[in-house]
């Protein structure tokens, strides 16, 4: 398991954890505080992911510039749109069994989940790197890109004049209520919810049928009677399915559910999925007003059920029913039956909703190395500096062979833009370059289907690509260096330092004939271990098979005669000198190729300055 995954699950495990936490029933402590908490669950904010997109947009555009905005806001909706699509496709077959164990609330919840689905596109969200690339052609993704925004568009604003027409309809002739006996029940009713300063206001109006909740902001919000008479009893109940409604920002939760549908409008699924969800509200508000209700309220709230119909639009919330949900409200109201709260249910499906993140790409724009690495100037503008691998244990050395032919193949490499959060740190060691660009250092870092180009200078972006023809490590003409690496101990087993000693000179060997390969300058300081003379041995491990024993040549840095040391090739065991020494390490090494080197290595111990103090 990578570093990356292990976080991931862990940030998604924790987070789950505070939604199911926030979600069980905790009316069994039996406080009076506890179950007030529990009458404005779910309260998930609807504007919250809607708001997060179009600020990440905004922002992007301001900071970022047009050509990165776009790839940035492109890469977020992608990953949010698949995970709408799939997930209320997935929960919709599953809503008939969880509505018969699991309670109301708990379903609603379920269905306001996604809006944190801002979470699974930050950062530490990250993928390693996707487990499935679908190649777009450009054209087709502009094209695509268009009429889903057209149908994107067209949805929301239709929803939302249709939601702003019905609200001014009803309130065109509402007038505030004044019957003594109504606001008598009103003010109770409002107290024992535990408003501070309510903004909303009461008001009845010709132009429903039905009592409902109209208005996403607190000041505009209007709680509407129709012109019919109800005993204060009924009010009681009305007025606390309403605040309860309110409460728990449900007309943001409607707008968030709209704003799903909008974004998958070309789904005739999803357009199920949103009158559902709207029946699940409707439930877990039912379910909330009962609370701890007695057999006769329950009728009490049933007849009222039956006794409403009316007509509900855009974002409002009200009492009414379909025709059919209302069968299964009236069973839901008078035999509740025992549910589980199904805290663990809705953790576990946000548990999954973070990890499922970030499995699928989509691939498009292709380009060449020319273009994209090499900014269509001649290559030998690049020098390559230095190589190494990612997470390498020995600090490996690598050097390319032949840099005309790295320039040839990194030119021709095929590179697509893809959209998606991801770290693309693939299974395996990645590998980096460095270059001497006309601009600055240029860092290319290439896995087996990715490269990343990252600028070292001014206000340039990073950028990673896919490669869709894969990476041939082969053609890059890039050797690997032969690697010591040294833990050097007093003795005991569990105490130590390690250290990998510099490669100071390395020579293939193929029959008689050495080719130098790699050749350190004599002016560099080897890596070393200073001020401690607690060491007694050191214990060596190669990144290559060693073949036969080693030698070790021990030169006092004090000055001195030096002494040689062979190095058992089984136990690899050097026993070190009591004095500051330079250590030079000379064998035959095998790489897993077959290829035979002469490497020598050089790490120091000790200082004259600091050994003794």
């Amino acid at each position: 398991m990578s570093t990356d995954i292990f976080f991931k699950g862990l940030f998604a495990l924790i987070f789950s954890g505070v939604i199911a936490w926030a979600v069980w029933d905790k009316r069994e402590q039996g406080t009076e505080v506890e179950a007030a908490r529990q009458r404005y669950l779910p309260c998930i904010s609807g504007q919250l992911l809607p708001v997060c997109m179009l600020t990440l947009a905004v922002c992007a555009l301001m900071f970022c510039g047009k050509e990165d905005a776009v790839r940035i806001t492109v890469s977020f909706c992608f990953g949010v749109f698949l995970h709408i699509c799939l997930y209320y496709l997935l929960l919709m077959p599953a809503l008939p069994f969880l509505r018969r164990h699991i309670s109301a609330r708990s379903c609603a919840v379920l269905w306001l989940v996604p809006n944190y689905l801002y979470i699974t596109q930050m950062n530490y969200m990250s993928l390693p790197a996707p487990r499935w690339v679908v190649e777009v052609p450009a054209a087709l993704v502009q094209i695509l890109l268009g009429v889903w925004l057209a149908g994107f568009l067209g949805v929301l604003v239709w929803k939302t004049v249709s939601h702003l027409t019905f609200r001014a309809r009803i309130l065109r002739r509402a007038v505030p209520v004044t019957d003594p006996a109504a606001l008598e029940v009103w003010a109770r009713e409002v107290e024992d919810a535990r408003f501070q300063k309510p903004k909303f206001k009461l008001v009845s109006s010709p132009e429903v049928r039905t009592p409902l909740s109209v208005g996403l902001f607190a000041r505009s919000v209007r709680v509407v009677l129709p012109e019919r008479d109800y005993t204060p009893e009924e009010l009681a109940l009305i007025f606390r399915h309403e605040l309860v409604h309110i409460g728990r920002e449900d007309a943001w939760s409607k707008f968030f559910l709209v704003f799903c549908t909008a974004m998958c409008w070309f789904n005739p699924l999803m357009w199920a999925a949103m009158k559902k969800s709207a029946e699940d509200l409707e439930l877990s508000c039912d379910e909330t007003v009962l609370l701890d209700a007695g057999d006769e309220t329950k009728r009490q709230y049933a007849a009222l059920l039956l006794k409403t119909a009316g007509d509900e639009r855009g974002f409002t919330t009200c009492l009414s029913a379909s025709a059919d949900a209302l069968r299964y409200r009236l069973k839901s109201v008078v035999e509740p039956g025992r549910k589980h709260s199904g805290a663990l249910v809705v953790g576990l499906v946000f548990f999954l909703l973070c990890m499922s993140c970030g499995y699928v790409a989509i691939a498009y724009g292709e380009g060449t190395g020319t273009e994209l690495i090499y900014q269509s100037r001649d290559p030998e503008q690049y020098s390559l500096r230095y190589v190494y691998w990612d997470d390498d244990p020995y600090n490996t050395v690598l050097v390319c062979t032949d840099e005309a032919a790295l320039h040839r193949y990194l030119s021709s490499l095929r590179m697509e833009q893809i959209a998606g959060n991801y770290s693309f740190q693939q299974e395996g060691n990645r590998m980096f370059l460095f270059f001497d660009a006309p601009e600055g250092t240029l860092g290319v870092i290439l896995s087996d289907d990715f490269i990343k180009l990252s600028p070292l200078y001014g206000k340039a972006k990073a950028q990673t690509y896919y490669l869709p023809d894969g990476l041939d490590r082969e053609a890059l003409g890039i050797l690997e260096m032969p690697a010591l690496n040294v833990r050097v101990t007093n003795g005991e087993r569990d105490t130590g330092d390690r250290i990998t000693a510099s490669l100071w000179r390395a020579e293939r060997l193929e029959g008689d004939r050495a080719e130098t390969v790699y050749m350190q300058d004599e002016r560099e300081t080897p890596s070393g271990i200073y001020g401690s003379r607690t060491y007694s041995q050191a214990e060596f491990s190669f990144n290559f098979s060693s073949v036969g024993d080693c030698t070790a040549e021990i030169v006092p840095l004090e000055g001195g005669d030096s002494r040689t040391v062979i190095v058992d090739s089984q136990s690899l065991t050097l026993p070190l000198s009591e004095e500051p020494s330079r250590y030079i390490v000379r064998g035959e090494l095998q790489d897993k190729a077959g290829e035979l080197y002469r490497a020598e290595f050089r790490f120091e111990l000790g200082a004259l300055d600091t050994m003794f103090e």
